[in-house]
This record gives structure tokens, sequence and C-alpha cells, in this order.
């Protein structure tokens, strides 16, 4: 048995942020689908499964019964528990929206130690008709939504655990800890001594190859492999027209210049610029700039010795959670290594700090693969790439300068155009900053709200710099999606 838990993807955002929650107490986890063949859900070894779902009140239909069966800890949250005790012979009532804060009572378990009422938000209720072998651990106004099994170590309840929670991260530790065993083993160095100790035995006396895009994500996974590897591992980097100012300076200063990296740069920012011209659909530059993009890479790979593969595959690629634009950097044939593929965002900047990188560098902005081409609207010539690089550097200098670039989750420039007819035509910038909230449990980006004297030192500065510029906006349309914060 390993010392770790899986989780279940019945819903990528709970499932998100139930391993998040029980990586941030230190147990260790890892996300599979919730339809992994059983044979290979029991071949990982865990310790227990926690099973992720959503809280619509409809149970998933891709649960395979025999997990409950195979004598391991099971514990199902929202949805996935309705489905897990439909196998275990319980039936469902109807659903009833409920939307609002109802008060919990919790029954005497391993898994509820401790517990009495708890006021909870109920997105919906569906009370569960108890079979002979269940046991009620959690009601509301008399319908059970949580349950045990009389004999073996199965628990089940219908709601999902908030942001700050303490009742429901009693439930999860008491079911890690005390019904599964596991330990809180996980610190930053623990992983990453892992990690490393990983990749060293992975590529063993040979060489390895890991693209750097500029990002945080292939930067930390190349930092953990150089830890393991030395001089043994080359790193790629990817000139563009598309990066932001100074960019490539600064990331050939931290990784070649004070880490010691091997990198090896390619000039391409006239093969993009080139691959771009007269494109105006957005879906149409991202695939222009992917296959690019791989062409580049993969030819360059031909010239740098290397047995195997290190990508920075984060759990945000994996579910799709992050980032949209993400680019693959190559295919290839040799074997792949990907030692923050169970980490998400937030846990790679922890990562990132615990192993010396600087704040600018954890902290950086989150960037999309497709650079600043999508945040020009029409055509990304030369020109307009210029001015929105220039206009999107100038925005970020204001907001360090206002001591709010910490508080920003994402805050950069967007470039339009008032009258195509006109050549490059007369321009306008737009400012998209945003910040985290969570709602009823459910993480949102919310406009930020921009001091106007900031806004009126930048909107002077970029119309000084740029005559075309004849418009200054600030764009405050709330959104949770990618699609929402970033424009298409």
């Amino acid at each position: 048995m390993q010392d770790m838990l899986l989780v279940l993807n019945f819903d990528s955002r709970y499932a998100s942020a139930l391993a998040m929650k029980l990586r941030a107490e230190r147990i260790d986890c890892r996300i599979v689908p919730g339809d992994t063949p059983v044979e290979t859900v029991m071949a990982q070894g865990a310790m227990g499964l926690v099973l992720a779902g959503g809280v619509t009140g409809e149970p998933p239909a891709q649960l395979d019964g025999r997990l409950l069966s195979g004598g391991i800890p099971v514990l199902g949250m929202g949805d996935a528990a309705l489905a897990q005790a439909q196998l275990l012979g319980a039936e469902l009532d109807d659903i009833q929206q409920v939307r609002d804060v109802a008060t919990v009572t919790f029954l005497p378990s391993p898994v509820t130690e401790g517990l009495g009422e708890s006021e909870r938000y109920l997105n919906a209720l569906r009370p569960i008709q108890l079979s002979e072998d269940l046991q009620p651990l959690a009601t509301t106004e008399g319908s059970v939504i949580g349950f045990a099994h009389g004999q073996l170590p199965l628990y089940g309840f219908s709601f999902q655990i908030e942001a700050n929670d303490p009742d429901g991260m009693d439930i999860l530790l008491h079911f890690a800890q005390e019904v599964c065993g596991c330990t809180a083993w996980l610190t930053d160095n623990a992983f990453i001594s892992a990690a490393r100790a990983e990749i060293a035995h992975l590529v063993g006396e040979g060489q390895a190859l890991c693209v750097l895009t500029g990002g945080l994500d292939s930067g930390v996974a190349a930092l953990l492999a150089h830890r393991a590897l030395g001089d043994r591992l080359h790193g790629l980097f990817i000139d563009t027209c598309l990066l932001r100012e100074n960019e490539k300076e600064d990331f050939l200063y931290h990784y070649r210049d004070v880490l010691g990296m091997d990198i090896h740069v390619v000039e391409a920012q006239e093969r993009f610029c080139q691959a771009l011209e007269g494109i105006t659909d957005q879906q149409a530059k991202t695939d222009a700039i992917t296959r690019l993009y791989r062409e580049v890479v993969e030819e360059a790979a031909r010239d740098i010795p290397h047995d195997m593969v290190v990508l920075g595959t984060s759990a945000n690629d994996v579910l799709r959670t992050g980032d949209a634009y993400v680019i693959p950097p190559m295919q290839t044939d040799k074997p792949v290594i990907e030692p923050l593929r169970e980490l998400f965002k937030e846990e790679i900047r922890r990562i990132g700090e615990a192993l010396g990188m600087p704040p600018d560098v954890y902290l950086a902005q989150p960037f999309p693969g497709t650079g600043l081409a999508l945040r020009v609207m029409g055509e990304a010539t030369r020109r307009r790439l210029a001015v929105l690089r220039k206009a999107d550097a100038m925005f970020r200098e204001e907001v360090r300068e206002a001591g709010l670039h910490k508080k920003l989750w994402k805050y950069f420039a967007v470039l339009y155009h008032l009258n195509y007819e006109k050549g490059e035509g007369e321009l306008a910038i737009a400012l998209r900053a945003v910040t985290i909230s969570n709602v009823a449990g459910e993480v949102r980006a919310m406009p930020a709200r921009l001091p106007y004297d900031l806004l009126e030192h930048y909107t002077a500065r970029v119309m000084q710099a740029f005559p075309e510029v004849r418009r200054v906006v600030n764009d405050i349309t709330p959104g949770s999606s990618y699609s929402e914060i970033e424009w298409r």
C-alpha cells in the first residue's frame, strides 16, 4: 500500500478542490478519472478512495460498484455519494432545489467524530432512503444526506466541502487519517526530494530535454530536473514575436545566468510574425501558433541530445481548469516525465518558492501559451504587437507601483481597432484586472476596483507614447471561465 489517497473525478471543480485541501494538510493524493477501470484503481495501492461529485442531485453513472466491495475505504462526496448509496441498495427521492444555508445534524461515526450541528450551503437536496445495510450519518429537516455502511468502511455525504469549512475538513481528515491510516508526510521539501529522485531514476545516466515556455510550470519542472541531472538537462526556449516586454531577457537571466542551466535559444520571431499575417480569427491564430510552435520545437530538438523529455504538465492542464490555449510543446517518441502532473497552479507556486525561486518568478502573472496574439483583436501585425507589448508593460508597471500586484489574480491590456479601413487604423486599449472570490463554494473571478489615479495616469502615458491610441477603457465585466476573463 502507498501512503496516499485516490480522488476519483466525477466533477473537475470539486475533485480539484478536494485534492488541494488534502495536500494542504500534507496528505498525498492523486486525481484519476471517475471511469478509471477498477483494476487500474486497485493497482495504484492507495489507502483509500475519495469520490468527488458535483452538487446537482444527479448521481454520476460511471461509478463502478466493484470499488465498494474491494475492501478499501471509500468516502463519497456530493453527487458521487448518491451513486454510492444507490449501488448499496438505497433509493433516492426527487430533487429539491435549495440554494441556501441549511442546518445539518451529524450522528456519531469515525468520520464525524466531534461534530454536532453545522450550517451548510446546500445547492440541491435529494433525500436518501437507506437500505438495511446503511445507517444515517447526516440529516437536515429529517432527510438523510449522509450515511455509513454497517460493516464496511464506506461513507457518503451528498454535500460538498466548502471554502472555509472546518466541519467538512474534519470529515475529510478523519477519513484520511483515522479510517485509511494516511500520514501527513507531504511537505514541500518531501515532494521536491521525491520528484528529484524519480527524475534521476528514470533518466539514469542519460540526458533529458525540457521545453521552457517562460511560464512557471515548465520553469519549476526544469529546475527539479536540473537539481536531479545537472548539466545532463538541456533547456529549449523559443523566442517568438508574442512575448511580453523584456520576457526573454528576464527568463535567460534567471534560468541561464543565475541558475546555470544549459538553455538553447531559437530565434523564431520572424517565422511567427509571418505565420500570423492576414489572420484575424482567434481560433485560426491559435491553430497557426500551435502548428508552428511544435514545428520549431521538433526541429530544434533533433540537434539536442536527449533520452527523455521533461514536461511542465500540471493538474490544471490535465483537468482543463486553468488557462486555455496551453500549447503542447512537442510530439515525441521519447519517454516523458511530468513531475508536476498532480499539482495545481498555486501548489506549483509554493514548490517554486521552496526551490528558492525569487518572488518575481514564482508570482509571475499567468500568460497564455499563445502569448500576445489573442490579446490583439483582429490581425496581430508587428506594429500592433509592439504597441500592445509596451501598453501592457506600462499597465503592469502602474499596478506594481500602486502595490496591487499581489492582490490581483490577473491583469493585462488588450488592443482592438476603432477603424478597420485606415490601414493600421485608430487603436483602443482595454484594461482587464480581476481578483478571485468564493461565492457559495464556487471560485469566481471578479473585476478589480482599480484606483482612478492609476487609470488616469496610465491613460496619459499610453496616449502620449502612441498617438494612434484614441481610447482607453477599463473592462469590469464579471466572469468565471477563462473565455469570460480573456477577450475572445
